[in-house]
Parts: structure tokens; C-alpha cells; sequence
């Protein structure tokens, strides 16, 4: 079986052709030679006993049987044998042969065999088998009945003899003409042959069988592991290949190939798109509540669509994503803020230590200390997760650097959160809601933001306050929908980050807004419920 594999289809395409002619070509030409064999045997039987027959009713050959045969009976045996293709005749009475055509030892051994018992005895005519001489012959066996008027009595019997050996040849000498016809017909089945494998070839782009499995299999393998949704169809618009991904992002469950594209997608839109025959990119549409971004390749053959691949896009992943690299990129702007800040306040102390301040040195080193020994505390003794420390280390250098008073409330308390809470979820929620209150600030005399967090209960609790003027009323009702800001175009999806990732982590989010502030409260239970 592993050399077949290696075959080529050509090879193995012939080699299947060749081999159904050959065998159809063998079992006519055993058929024919069974049935002409057997045509043949029977005209011989058919012959041998008519001729018998006939020539046992002409007077000469019964004159013949009580007389000598004279040069007209010769004459009748010798016609008849050559018309009737007989291989001799035999003329017998009661005691002796009394001629034959051959005249030879066979026909003397043939009337020794007493064949022609029945026809003496009962006067039957009929048909036997003998072998002499180790030759098989069929003889035609006629008994001759002379008429003395008051009676008639049987005197003798004529045998026309049959050769099977000469009918088998006469049987083969057709053979010749039906292997021509075979020939012609094995080599026009080696021409149709190539023919047929050219144009497979050619339809498969010369590669064989098993590359055109392992590339079907690759393909498979591809298409179910790529992120993007996949649905591919053919002419008739049906579909013949849908990934997982595709299932997925378009709500769809099932077994989908071989159904029509309208029967699957109830929406005119999105079939709309599939059916063009012009290439589309990065056409969104909303389907089933998602906004879903489309692409689509026509497959042309010559003026003819033969196909469509089409490829869909979550744009809400693709939205949470760049989010999510936003706000990794926040922490990073974060982290560079708070060496901004302490590269300047180390360009300060060496400009007074240069001037010989050296007493105002001392008193700078010892402000920031004591702040930083304030803040430092508060996050190193009261909170002991390394992720929310890190995150609040950078946004008090951001506060710094913009001139915003950012406290840590002293009566925070917070152990090492369990493991399901992981830093690009916290950053979006503790990050979004502590910039926009630094936003809040900005435009405030003495602005003030605050945090607080804890752990206790069975809830984690982050709490971000500010002493801005508060959201304006028209948008507090949407204000965690995407887009919904009154700070311009192009905003609004900080809040709704945050909503979502409260979301997949089960907690929620509480609002009080004034004049005087605002105040959100984020819970995150601690279980996996």
C-alpha cells in the first residue's frame, strides 16, 4: 500500500484502465470462444445427422449397400463431404465397411466401435461422440432401410464423421480478427486514458492525490486557528466552508456547509456584501447587536464568480484591544512621569548644593521625604498587592507632575489579591477612573483627588473621589455607554472599559455625583461566583 501512494495519478489511472480493458477484453474472448464452440458443435451435430439422413433416402446409396458402390455413389459421398465440411463418410452394412472418403486405419477403428449398433438394430438416427487415435470425432449416424414391397429391411447404415479438432481450429482462426479489434480498442483506451489524466492534472493544478490531502488538511488547520471568522461559498452562493471563529462571532451553531447563504443570514445586509462580485474591505455592519467589520474576495474565473471568501472581525474585541494596549500604554507614561519627577527634583537639590543652599537643601530633601516616607507608607504597610502598588506609585508621579494633590486614605487596608485578578483589568478600572478625576481637578483652585481601597468582607473595594465640579446631568444616565463624554469628540470609552471589565470579573460600579465632586465606588467580589 506505501508503494501505490507513491504513485503518480497518471500511473495509477492507466494502470486501472489498462487493467478493466485487459479483463474486458479476456472475458468477452473466453465468452465468445465458450459460445462459438458451442455454436460450432452444434451446427456439426446438426449437419452430421441430416447428411446422414439424406444421403440414407437416395437409391443409389441404398443400391450401393447390396451392391458394389459404383462411381455415382463416390461422387454423391465426395460432394456431400466437401458441402456439409465433413472430415469423411462411411458407408456399412451388417458385416463390413463398404466404403469411406478417407479410407484409413480411423475409419476401420470408428465401424470396430460398433457405433452404429442402435441404427442396424432399431433403425434410430442420432449423434455420438468416439475417440481414436487419440482424436475426438462427432459422427452423424443415419441407418439405410430398403423397401422389398411387402417389407422393409434395415441393410446397412451411413456415418458422417466430424474432426473436433478441426472445429476448434476453425473456432480460433476468428479468435484472430477479435484480438485486433481488442488491440485497437486496449489502445484507444490508453489514449482516452491520458487524455483523462491530463485533464485531472490539469484540474488539480498538477498536484497529486496526497498533496491535495495534506494541503486540505493544512487548510483546515489554518482556518479553525486564526481569530478572524472564515465562511467561503461557492457558485451557487451555498456555503462550503465556515470556521469556528465565524460560528462564533456570528451567533451561529450547527453544521452550516452546504446550505444556502440566504438561509443562514436572515439579513439582507450581510448577504448583500457576501453575494457582490466586488472585492469589499473593512465594511461594518451591525449584526445580531455586535458591530462586526467585514472583508470579502470574489473568486473569478475567467467571467464567471465561482466563489466568495468572506472574513468577519469582532470590532468590539478589536476596540478592547487597542483599549487594552492604551491603557498598558498609560502605565508605561505613568511609570515615566514618576522618573520625569524625580530626575527635576534631583536637578533641584544639585543646583542649590551648587549655590551653597545648602541649609534650603536640607529643607527640600526633607519635604519630599517626608511626603514621599507618607505616601510610601500608606502603600507599602496598608496594601499589599504588588499590582496595585505599582499602579499607584505611577500615578502619584503623574499627580505630581500635573500639580494635583492625590492622597492615599491612611485607612486603607488591602491584602495580596487572589490570583483571577490580573494587572491589565485593575490598570483599566483603577487607571480610567483615577485620570479622569485628574481631569476633574484640573481647572480646580487647590484640586484634591483621594483613593481608598479594602479588602474587608467579601467584596474588594476601590474608591476614587475628587473635589471637581461634578458630570454634567444630560450624560450621567449613559455615562459608562461608549462615547458618552462631555469632554469632546472622541472620548467617552474610558468609563465604558471599565464596565466591561467589571463585567467579565462579576462587580460593579456605584456613581454619586455634586457641584462639590464626584465619588465611584467599584465592588469586585472576592469568590469565582
Amino acid at each position: 500500500m506505501k508503494h501505490l501512494s507513491k504513485m503518480s495519478l497518471q500511473v495509477k489511472i492507466l494502470g486501472l484502465i489498462l487493467s478493466l480493458v485487459l479483463l474486458i477484453i479476456t472475458i468477452m474472448t473466453v465468452t465468445y470462444i465458450v459460445m462459438a464452440y458451442k455454436e460450432e458443435i452444434s451446427n456439426a451435430e446438426n449437419s452430421a445427422l441430416y447428411a446422414a439422413r439424406t444421403l440414407s433416402y437416395m437409391p443409389s446409396i441404398q443400391e450401393a449397400v447390396v451392391s458394389n458402390i459404383d462411381s455415382e455413389g463416390k461422387y454423391i459421398f465426395e460432394n456431400v463431404a466437401e458441402e456439409a465440411g465433413a472430415t469423411d463418410i462411411i458407408l456399412e452394412n451388417k458385416n463390413e465397411l463398404l466404403y469411406s472418403n478417407a479410407l484409413n486405419n480411423i475409419s476401420n477403428e470408428l465401424i470396430n466401435e460398433e457405433l452404429s449398433y442402435q441404427a442396424l438394430l432399431f433403425g434410430n438416427s442420432y449423434v455420438r461422440n468416439a475417440s481414436v487415435q487419440d482424436k475426438t470425432f462427432l459422427l452423424g449416424i443415419a441407418p439405410i432401410s430398403i423397401d422389398y414391397g411387402s417389407y422393409s429391411k434395415i441393410e446397412g447404415a451411413v456415418l458422417v464423421v466430424f474432426d473436433k479438432d478441426e472445429i476448434i481450429k476453425r473456432v480460433l482462426l476468428d479468435i484472430k480478427s477479435i484480438l485486433i479489434v481488442s488491440l485497437i480498442v486496449l489502445a484507444i483506451g490508453i489514449f482516452g486514458g491520458v487524455i483523462l489524466t491530463n485533464s485531472i492534472r490539469k484540474d488539480t493544478l498538477g498536484l497529486e492525490p496526497i498533496e491535495i490531502a495534506s494541503i486540505y488538511k493544512q487548510r483546515n488547520a489554518i482556518l479553525q486557528s486564526i481569530k478572524e471568522g472564515i465562511i467561503a461559498i461557492d457558485s451557487t452562493f451555498n456555503i462550503a466552508m465556515m470556521n469556528n471563529t465565524a460560528k462564533q462571532i456570528l451567533g451561529i451553531k450547527g453544521k452550516m456547509k452546504g446550505k444556502p447563504l440566504t438561509e443562514v443570514f436572515h439579513n439582507s445586509e450581510i448577504t448583500a456584501i457576501i453575494m457582490s462580485p466586488k472585492q469589499m474591505n473593512d465594511v461594518e455592519i451591525q449584526y445580531n447587536g455586535k458591530t462586526v467589520i467585514v472583508n470579502t474576495m470574489p473568486i473569478i474565473e475567467g467571467k464567471d464568480q465561482i466563489g466568495t471568501v468572506t472574513s468577519f472581525r469582532d470590532k468590539t474585541d478589536i476596540k478592547n484591544m487597542i483599549n487594552t494596549i492604551s491603557e498598558v500604554k498609560q502605565y508605561s507614561e505613568d511609570l515615566r512621569a514618576q522618573t520625569h519627577e524625580f530626575t527635576n527634583k534631583l536637578y533641584v537639590l544639585l543646583g542649590l548644593l551648587q549655590l551653597g543652599k545648602y541649609k534650603d537643601a536640607m529643607d527640600f530633601i526633607q519635604e519630599i521625604t517626608k511626603l514621599q516616607e507618607l505616601n510610601s507608607g500608606i502603600i507599602f504597610n496598608h496594601i499589599q498587592d504588588e499590582k496595585i502598588q505599582a499602579i499607584l506609585l505611577g500615578k502619584l508621579a503623574k499627580a505630581s507632575e500635573q500639580k494635583v494633590e492625590f492622597i492615599i486614605d491612611s485607612n486603607s487596608s488591602l491584602e495580596k489579591l487572589p490570583n483571577k485578578f490580573e494587572l491589565v483589568p485593575l490598570l483599566i478600572i483603577i487607571s480610567n477612573l483615577i485620570d479622569n478625576a485628574f481631569e476633574a481637578v484640573a481647572d480646580v483652585t487647590e484640586g484634591k483627588v483621594t483613593f481608598f481601597t479594602t479588602d474587608i468582607g467579601n467584596d474588594i473595594i476601590f474608591e476614587v473621589s475628587d473635589n471637581g465640579k461634578g458630570i454634567e446631568s444630560e450624560i450621567i444616565s449613559d455615562l459608562f455607554e461608549k462615547g458618552s463624554s462631555g469632554k469632546g469628540m472622541n472620548r467617552g470609552y474610558g468609563l465604558s472599559n471599565v464596565k466591561h471589565e467589571l463585567d467579565l470579573l462579576g462587580g460593579f460600579i456605584e456613581v454619586e455625583n455634586s457641584s462639590e465632586g464626584t465619588r465611584f465606588t467599584v465592588f469586585l467580589p472576592k469568590d469565582e461566583t
